[in-house]
């Protein structure tokens, strides 16, 4: 109790994100000896370095777009000055400006041989504490007194220094007289000699020259303007320090100008490591010390196995065994990785006592990643165990331990830390109980399945499009890395781009650039996160579900009623996303006119030609027809019986289409390059059939269950069921088809033709046959029902039965009698129904096998989202099949290959689908509920990666 008292007090002011990884046994012990430096260090991070690697990794801490280290500089102090350890230290990067202010505030004698510091790193500061002493180091992010964009601006409008074309100022004049003026401002102003700048004389004009830019430049540094003279700020601690930090910034900006430069200023490297008290250090076998004050060797250390270890490569042995044992201390589950590093030391320096060392933290059960590996393969666990959870890992320990090493166990043991764990070694082979029933293989192995994603209230159809999106490795991957692809609208020569007729403003890209940036960070978590699921987050929500059709904020700020709400279905909330994306990335190609070609449209868009035919009336000389061009990306199915995916896209593309397609929202062409067909161009008695000429690598296909009552004027949803195929054969809707064997066309036009008329006299019947209910029904009510209750009304609240079983032998249960005359009738109806669906049945095989040979045009399954419930409530999930062969990344080939699954998403669970409950995918869990389908083209499957995880 008084050690449970003791840790309360120590950790009731601190947050330890990564206290998982500590137990009683080990760490509390330690953390009651030492309470305050050890606890309050390892909150800030696991993981520690030296000061010298603490150095390089302050080097490249928010580096921007620019590849390279930070050299920092700082100015000298006066020399009569005396050094205060206590004034913060300000220091400039030689390259990109970052301004930094250091804060060091020394602890007790250090007991290790340099301090090991704990680091939590963020945008704006980097804040570290020693576990030895307690020493603390702050490194805090600044906002430079001189934005870089004004220095540009003022380096733009002055020459270089080998120009002499105009008569402007050469830019090193104007660097070394602003200098000159700052360090002016900065002195004690002198009796009878005037301290303010004339603008209007020569020396100003010809060094200088006064513009907006410069006026500006001595507006941000205290400066003040009248009679055409500056005059300086008055003196005060606040104005000094804004008047230094200009000065350093800008003889940091002349030193690139001119190389000999850099009066005053010096590198900082050494002065932060003298205020630690730790400026010097051993060094390996009389190798040179890492000039931090160099690029190149910055770079090189950055990612050098040393750097893992939190050390120098010039460190002698001593002090890289020291911070080795420092970090296995805190952090044993990482030791494999720092006995990695050790090794690849070692190759190098072939030293005795690095050797000595490797072969002692063997003996400890501290191995490499690969010998860990080795180790659970031994048990026939993947990897290294990641994710898999400590009860699931005894069980499994336990069912293999009769074939494996029990060195092995040790070393897992080892790794994991875990005190339940290190039960199995006292015990190894008694009997476990309660082991967890829920199948444990995402768990096992989580580091090849996608994550989850977080429902954050309500967005699971927006999760299920994220998780698809994802999928898509041109959208992945042009996210991931939207640098390189965003617009620039900050660039002064960038044009204002057209999509759906909308011309965009810099203001309009400006905001969508938003939504990129949130699902970078997204796409991001889910590539290399170590976890089941991960949480978008709430801004990338609210600015998905925030505006109208057009994914922006309409001008007049209004928005059509209906058009859109705050929540969606899947194909509404993909043309917020699928728009904005557009919006926000550069086009692949441009057009004459304002419009063009969206970076992910040849995704996505079919093209197709459409035969319209002019209305009798309209037409003088009779009926002419004519060919339509014209563009979608979505085939848009309306579910209203019971049928198959075929015939649905039969419906879409062949005469007696009455409609042109909908132009569904999946990303964003110029309205120009759609067409609208007039209603005189629609003649029914001649049809109106679509061939396509062009076919996306993706096919996406809605199945739009919303329909109208017309008689109750209310919505519901279509429970229908659809016959979803695996493959897709599109070839009978291509031009080239049409314009090919005419016989051919003309014959299967005919038996869909004939199926048609069979699929309206089975309307008719199934119309009939519910009249029918229902008149039996207010004839001879029930005992069971209630009076307003018909039997149809029961069906239709089952929803979970299709049309066949209306009134079938099943259902009179809930009838008292039913009339000898009227049972004939409907065992009549029956029969009917069963004729016209084999009719029906018997012509699909037939087109079917009139096709089969047609294969140009394969498309595979790869996505079929789901949603259960209501019009505007309700569930959604989807499955997404993996056809990687071999998602393991253990070393050497598969035993196997491994063969295509199904993994649902349903919110943060991910899961993989059982051969066995492969009919879930296409059926739904109860009764039909597919709504949304993700076709890819059979030549082109590698549009598609499902699995992509990027595991550190």
């Amino acid at each position: 109790m008084d050690m449970d008292m003791a840790m309360a007090t120590s950790t009731s002011d601190i947050n330890l994100d990564n206290w998982e990884h500590y137990t009683p046994e080990t760490t509390l012990p330690a953390l009651v000896d030492n309470q305050g430096h050890l606890l309050t260090a390892l909150a800030l991070g696991l993981k520690g370095s030296t000061p010298h690697r603490w150095l390089v990794d302050l080097a490249f801490h928010e580096i921007g777009l620019n590849p390279h280290g930070h050299v920092f500089y700082h100015q000298n102090p006066p020399p009569e000055a005396k050094e205060d350890i206590d004034t913060p230290l300000s220091i400039c990067c030689q390259t990109c400006f970052k301004l930094y202010t250091v804060y060091i505030n020394r602890g007790d004698v250090c007991g290790g041989q340099t301090h090991h510091l704990h680091t939590k790193f963020s945008e704006d500061s980097v804040v570290s504490e020693c576990c030895h002493c307690g020493l603390q180091i702050t490194a805090s992010l600044e906002t430079p007194a001189l934005p870089q964009s004004l220095l540009y601006r003022i380096r733009t409008a002055r020459q270089p220094k080998v120009s002499s074309l105009t008569n402007a100022p050469f830019f090193v004049d104007t660097l070394e007289t602003l200098i000159r003026i700052l360090q002016g401002a900065a002195q004690p102003e002198k009796p009878g000699v005037p301290n303010s700048i004339n603008t209007g004389s020569k020396a100003f004009t010809n060094k200088v020259s006064l513009d907006n830019d410069i006026k500006e430049f001595f507006r941000l540094t205290g400066f003040t303007f009248s009679d055409n003279r500056f005059h300086p700020p008055e003196r005060s601690v606040a104005t000094l320090e804004l008047l230094s930090r200009a000065t350093m910034q800008m003889q940091l900006l002349l030193s690139q100008e001119k190389s000999t430069a850099l009066t005053g200023l010096t590198t900082a490297f050494q002065a932060i490591l003298s205020r630690m008290d730790v400026a010097n250090y051993f060094t390996y076998e009389g190798m040179k010390k890492v000039d931090l004050a160099s690029k190149p060797q910055l770079m090189k250390e950055r990612d050098s196995a040393l750097g893992k270890l939190g050390c120098l490569s010039s460190m002698d042995d001593d002090l890289v065994l020291d911070a080795l044992q420092s970090q296995i201390d805190h952090d044993v589950t990482k030791a494999h990785i720092l006995v990695d590093a050790l090794l690849e030391i070692q190759q190098t320096r072939k030293s005795e006592r690095l050797d000595f060392e490797i072969v002692r933290l063997r003996s400890e059960h501290i191995v490499s990643t690969t010998e860990l590996r080795a180790a659970y393969r031994d048990f026939e666990i993947g990897e290294s165990g990641d994710g898999i959870s400590t009860e699931v890992l005894i069980g499994l320990l336990r069912a293999s331990l009769h074939t494996a090493t029990f060195s092995n166990l040790e070393i897992i043991v080892k790794s994991r830390k875990d005190l339940e764990l290190g039960q199995i070694l006292e015990s190894p082979y008694m009997p476990l109980e309660d082991i967890p029933q829920e199948d444990p293989i995402l768990d096992m192995y989580y580091a090849q399945n996608p994550v989850g994603l977080a429902n954050i209230g309500n967005t699971c159809y927006l999760n299920s499009l994220l998780q698809y999106i994802y999928t898509i490795k041109e959208i992945r991957e042009t996210v991931l890395n939207m640098d390189a692809y965003v617009e620039n609208e900050d660039d002064p020569n960038w044009k204002e781009k057209v999509i759906d007729g909308r011309t965009l403003s810099r203001q309009d890209v400006a905001e969508v650039k938003e939504i990129v940036f949130e699902l970078k960070k997204l796409f991001t978590l889910m590539q290399t996160a170590k976890a089941r699921s991960v949480t978008p987050s709430a801004r990338l929500v609210e600015l998905l579900l925030s505006t109208g059709k057009d994914g922006l904020t309409d001008a007049s700020g209004t928005r059509n009623p209906g058009q859109f709400f705050e929540q969606q279905d899947v194909s509404e909330t993909m043309s917020i996303l699928m728009y904005r994306l557009n919006a926000a990335f550069q086009p692949i190609t441009a057009e004459e006119g304002g419009s063009s070609i969206d970076r992910f449209y040849k995704l996505f868009y079919a093209k197709a030609s459409r035969r319209a035919s002019h209305d009798k009336k309209h037409s003088a000389g009779g009926s002419s027809q004519e060919r339509i061009t014209e563009d979608f990306n979505t085939l848009l199915l309306n579910v209203q019986e019971d049928t198959t995916m075929e015939e649905l896209v039969d419906g879409y593309f062949d005469a007696g289409h009455q409609h042109p397609p909908p132009q569904s929202p999946l990303g964003s062409q110029s309205s120009s390059s759609r067409v609208h067909i007039p209603r005189d161009l629609i003649d029914s008695s001649q049809g109106n059939d679509i061939t396509v000429t062009e076919l996306p690598p993706i096919l996406h296909i809605h199945l739009m269950r919303t329909q109208f009552d017309r008689i109750d004027k209310r919505s519901f949803k279509s429970n229908a069921k659809v016959s979803i195929p695996k493959r897709l054969y599109l070839d009978q809707y291509l031009e080239s088809f049409h314009t090919g064997d005419e016989t051919r066309v003309k014959r299967i036009r005919l038996w869909k033709e004939e199926r048609s008329q069979h699929h309206k006299v089975l309307d008719s019947l199934l119309a009939e046959k519910k009249s029918l209910a229902m008149e039996i029904d207010h004839s001879h009510p029930t005992k069971e029902n209630t009076p307003g209750e018909t039997l149809y009304s029961i069906e239709e609240d089952g929803a979970s039965e299709d049309n066949s079983t209306l009134l079938s032998s099943d259902a009179p249960e809930a009838t008292m009698s039913v009339p000898d005359d009227r049972e004939n009738e409907l065992d009549a109806l029956e029969a009917k129904k069963k004729e016209q669906l084999e009719k029906i049945e018997r012509l699909n095989r037939r087109i079917q096998d009139e096709v089969k040979d047609l294969a140009s045009a394969e498309y595979k399954i790869h996505a079929v989202f789901h949603h259960e419930g209501g019009v505007n409530f309700g569930h959604y999930w989807v499955y997404i099949l993996d056809e990687s062969s071999n998602n393991s990344s253990s070393e050497g080939p598969s035993d196997h290959e491994q063969q295509p699954r199904w993994l649902k998403y349903s919110d943060d669970v991910v899961s993989e689908v059982g051969k066995a409950q492969e009919d879930e995918v296409f059926n739904g869990l109860e009764g039909s509920t597919a709504c949304f389908c993700v076709y890819v083209r059979n030549n082109a499957l590698d549009v598609v990666q499902t699995i992509a995880r990027s595991i550190a």
